[in-house]
């Protein structure tokens, strides 16, 4: 019997705020902004917001440029994020990890504490309306100084249990080792933040290992992982889930030229526990449905491989006990079903 996987119940770990939005909010945000930050009439949104289907990691990153520069404003995040919960929740995602970088949305004059209790907001607003379950990650972008990365630690600490469930580094790799943000890393670990931390993306299998040595519990892609042999095992001994975007990888990599060619399927074989997830939704035009079907359909995936995809998900979320598992549980039960 053939599953309905858009109807599977799902939890994504890795999801960007900033690459989620949908494109007629990002052109409508646009049209709002004052004059001094507008973007020229016949500016194409939706080839700007469309990285090239193989391009290097900071060619990708060009195109937050542009929903960086609508989400400047209290409602504006809000929104986003509450969209966002909608646009899950149509795809039976009952628990979400939404992912930003706080300190890139201070332009019109946002404190970062505001920013952050924007996005809450609307997180929670999207909780009630539609029943997901979220948590919200802050990121420090790894090529800017130390003193960025500690603000967002301080500010992962003062809203833990409030709906900050981590930390993470993100931005571009090379030449910039998450060793250079140890305390702010050291600080959220104090302050009983989780940590997740974007590692062996498009390339630096050696950033992997960095991760793991200031404990890191979930590794962002990992997709070089298979490079650094030794760490590879050492992910497979301790378990350390991968938070693994298929197309979002196929994009950027520079390694694959097709879903098959992920090394995702190895390391799942290998015991790491592999989780499926989207990163930017916007940006790479998927949802998670699509992303669970086209690794299904590429390494022809048992029904019992797919719920441990699913599983694995729930187990390595940061939510609550309670929240895994009830979600464990509707998983179960769909395959039963099946």
């Amino acid at each position: 019997m053939l599953m309905d996987l858009r109807q599977l119940p799902k939890a994504e770990l890795h999801v960007h705020l900033d690459g989620s939005m949908r494109l007629p909010t990002v052109i409508e945000l646009a049209a709002d902004l004052p004059e001094e930050r507008a973007f020229p009439p016949s500016f194409d949104f939706a080839q700007a917001v469309t990285p090239p289907a193989r391009c290097t990691l900071d060619e990708y990153l060009k195109a937050f440029d542009i929903t960086v520069a609508v989400l400047q404003s209290a409602r504006a995040l809000q929104r986003a994020a509450y969209e966002l919960c909608e646009d899950v929740a149509q795809e039976n995602v009952r628990c979400l990890e939404v992912r930003f970088a706080p300190l890139l949305h201070l332009e019109a004059g946002l404190s970062p504490r505001e920013v952050v209790q924007a996005v809450l907001r609307g997180l929670h607003e999207g909780a009630q309306a539609f029943g997901v379950a979220s948590g919200l990650i802050l990121v420090a972008m790894r090529d800017r100084a130390p003193e960025h990365s500690m603000e967002v630690a301080q500010l992962a600490a003062q809203f833990s249990g409030k709906g900050v469930v981590a930390f993470d580094l993100a931005g571009p790799e090379r030449q910039h080792p998450p060793q250079i943000h140890r305390e702010a890393i050291a600080m959220a670990h104090e302050a009983g933040v989780h940590l997740t931390l974007h590692a062996g993306e498009g390339c630096c299998p050696e950033q992997i290992r960095a991760a793991l040595e200031l404990g890191a519990e979930r590794i962002g892609h990992g997709v070089y992982l298979h490079r650094d042999p030794v760490t590879e095992g050492l992910i497979a001994k301790r378990r350390i889930p991968l938070e693994v975007c298929p197309t979002s990888n196929l994009q950027i990599s520079g390694i694959m030229e097709s879903y098959a060619d992920h090394p995702l399927k190895r390391y799942f074989d290998l015991g790491i526990p592999v989780t499926l997830n989207t990163d930017n939704r916007l940006m790479s035009a998927i949802d998670l449905t699509h992303e669970y079907e086209a690794v299904a359909q590429a390494f022809s995936l048992s029904q019992d491989e797919i719920g441990t995809l699913a599983l694995n998900a729930v187990q390595a979320s940061f939510a609550t006990d309670e929240i895994k598992a009830e979600l464990q549980a509707s998983i179960e039960s769909f395959f039963a079903k099946s």
